[in-house]
């Protein structure tokens, strides 16, 4: 076993030592070391994937319709609870300017988050946003992550949903919308449906955990 380590990790070092540059030489070392240790099986193919497959992508489906009297374009950031249902209008999202929506109240395990948006982005790796959840802390002051809840969403102006599930019923969560470019943004809605209560909790000051 440590032999297998040692190969490993010897292998990936000279991997990282070597420049990225395509076609030349030392890139041909550098395959040729991942193919090798690959091989003799110290390393699984394929192992640590594409980002790109990794992703949770939401389905085509459902419908985003904004109650009487919201008006989306009121600020970066506009929210509305009735029923179970939390609505959000968003605006010029981007890597420098993310959306957070106050907390509210997971109704049972599971919320359905269906969102569109669009982007004026020609890169083909910048056409689609993501949701994600944090837990709000015992303490009122942390908050956390919650484990594979990020949600990629396709930004064509379709709709798209998905359900996302291991909540814990009367607990605090809140959305966050980001866009990974710079340079362009998306602006689009969203429904959060599967809420506790019509209440929504703003945290001043709030630490990660």
């Amino acid at each position: 076993m440590k032999r297998t380590r040692s190969w490993t990790a010897l292998a990936l070092a000279l991997c990282l030592a070597l420049p990225l540059t395509a076609c030349s030489p030392k890139e041909t070392l550098k395959n040729m070391i991942v193919g090798t240790v690959t091989a003799l099986g110290f390393i699984e193919p394929h192992s640590g994937g594409s980002e790109e497959a990794d992703r949770i992508m939401a389905e085509a489906g459902g419908d985003v319709t904004f109650p009487e009297g919201m008006d989306p374009t009121e600020s970066r950031l506009v929210t509305r609870v009735e029923g179970d249902t939390l609505y959000v209008a968003f605006n010029s999202i981007n890597i420098n300017r993310t959306g957070n929506t106050d907390y509210f109240i997971a109704g049972s395990d599971s919320v359905t988050i269906t969102a569109y948006a669009t982007t004026e982005s020609p890169n083909e790796n910048y056409q689609s946003f993501k949701v994600a959840l944090w837990e709000l802390n015992d303490d009122q002051v942390k908050t956390s992550y919650v484990i594979d809840s990020t949600v990629y969403y396709t930004a064509d102006g379709t709709c798209y949903s998905y359900t996302l599930t291991g909540l814990t019923p009367g607990k605090q969560y809140k959305a966050t919308i980001s866009y990974d470019s710079a340079s362009y943004y998306v602006t689009g809605g969203l429904k959060i449906t599967g809420l506790g209560s019509e209440e929504l909790t703003a945290i001043e000051g709030e630490t990660t955990a």
